[in-house]
């Protein structure tokens, strides 16, 4: 009886499907994604500064990762080497203010010149970008309000802390990451503190990335890279762009070279 309906059962079953429902259930055609813009050769950075700043960024993310369970000796720490570059001045902010400080420190002419960053004493926990002066230190004044602004302007400052950033769960930073990122795609320059914000949660987003962070961050690479195509000449803001778009390019692997 088994071996008659196998027999009978045919070997191929084609199903009969309304076309139609699936027809408006897909789009008719894929969205034209813009490729990556161009750089212009005068404002790219040299890729000596980039391979040192993508050693010292490893190095910071490992930092964090590694201390991110006891927040009082990260604290601690880094007060530590913010001391021994601000000339030994103490301030109970300084530990908190960390990120900002070391974002401060990536000056506009070791972007663009031969100086390459020594990367050499991270292991002694010794900052290899401070060597910023009190003008650098206010070059990148930023300010944070609940809702992103575009105004290059930063009047009041509410910067990323260390404890807002160490307080977040990996899922917290992934989603304010690309929260932020989505917030700046409409701008038409981008902001200190929209910078600095971002700097900071990609250096804590935990990795590996899914794929919804790492669509983010690509947008967030041709986001830079339009507006720094739109440029002639070095400013502040092209420095912002071109460290956002080494982090996301190359430290994330999202640049199509």
């Amino acid at each position: 009886m088994f071996r008659w309906e196998a027999a009978n059962i045919p070997k191929v079953k084609v199903a009969k499907l309304d076309r139609s429902k699936v027809s408006k259930e897909q789009s008719v055609y894929m969205p034209q994604i813009p490729e990556i813009a161009k750089c212009p050769e005068n404002l790219k950075p040299l890729k000596q500064w980039e391979d040192a700043f993508l050693a010292y960024f490893s190095e910071l993310r490992m930092f964090l990762s590694c201390n991110e369970a006891s927040r009082s000796e990260i604290s601690c720490k880094l007060q530590s080497m913010v001391i021994v570059n601000e000339q030994n001045t103490s301030s109970p902010q300084l530990a908190e203010s960390v990120i900002l400080e070391k974002f401060n420190n990536l000056r506009t002419d070791e972007v663009h010149s031969n100086k390459v960053l020594d990367v050499s004493c991270l292991s002694n926990a010794v900052d290899p970008l401070s060597v910023g002066n009190a003008e650098d230190s206010k070059i990148l004044a930023y300010s944070q309000d609940n809702s992103p602004k575009s105004s290059i302007s930063d009047s009041s400052c509410n910067c990323p802390t260390l404890s807002a950033i160490l307080a977040m769960d990996s899922v917290a930073r992934a989603s304010v990451l690309k929260k932020r990122i989505n917030s700046v795609e409409t701008m038409s320059m981008l902001s200190k503190n929209d910078c600095v914000w971002l700097f900071a949660l990609c250096a804590a987003v935990d990795t590996p990335l899914d794929a919804d962070t790492s669509a983010a961050l690509r947008s967030l690479l041709r986001k830079c890279a339009s507006l720094r195509a739109a440029k002639s000449e070095l400013d502040d803001e092209v420095v912002m762009l071109n460290i956002l778009a080494t982090i996301s390019g190359r430290y994330f692997g999202q640049s199509e070279n």
